[in-house]
């Protein structure tokens, strides 16, 4: 494992063909955060301080008729994580010990969109912001989020 997380690390900041290492990326990550698959959390992108996940709202998501406010933590809290995790990869990983949302607009169907910044990092602290859109590009809800790195 700790030679597949090396081969990663140096893919990621030495090459240009980022898909392959990319689905390997999500393999990894799937792998020990199943919690993403029970969501329907699609990762497409993770580096450099930054992560993107998409997810389509089912009804098993909602309360009702509107997405549920869990899940859109969920989004928010992965999102940041990610982020977070892309920095310090392969070398260790990352919890929350905050995490701050603010729910601005309900929505009821479609596809959902998360980004998340890494905005300052230390050696064991990182601090993170995430917003969320619905598929028309409305804003839907914003958060933060310390991580603590764990080796």
């Amino acid at each position: 494992m700790n030679i597949l997380k090396f081969q990663l690390i140096d893919i990621i900041k030495f090459c240009n063909c980022k898909k392959n290492i990319m689905n390997d990326l999500i393999k990894h990550l799937y792998n020990r955060i199943p919690y993403y698959s029970t969501l329907g959390f699609e990762l497409q992108e993770i580096s450099n301080g930054k992560a993107t996940f998409e997810i389509e709202i089912r009804k098993e998501l909602t309360q009702n008729g509107m997405i549920h406010g869990g899940v859109l933590a969920s989004l928010v809290d992965s999102t940041c994580a990610c982020a977070a995790f892309s920095l310090i990869l392969p070398n260790g990983y990352v919890t929350t010990i905050d995490l701050q949302v603010e729910f601005l607009k309900p929505v009821s169907s479609g596809r959902l969109k998360a980004i998340a910044k890494c905005i300052k990092s230390g050696k064991n602290i990182f601090f993170c912001k995430a917003k969320v859109w619905d598929e028309r590009g409305d804003l839907i809800c914003t958060g933060s989020s310390q991580l603590l790195r764990i080796e």
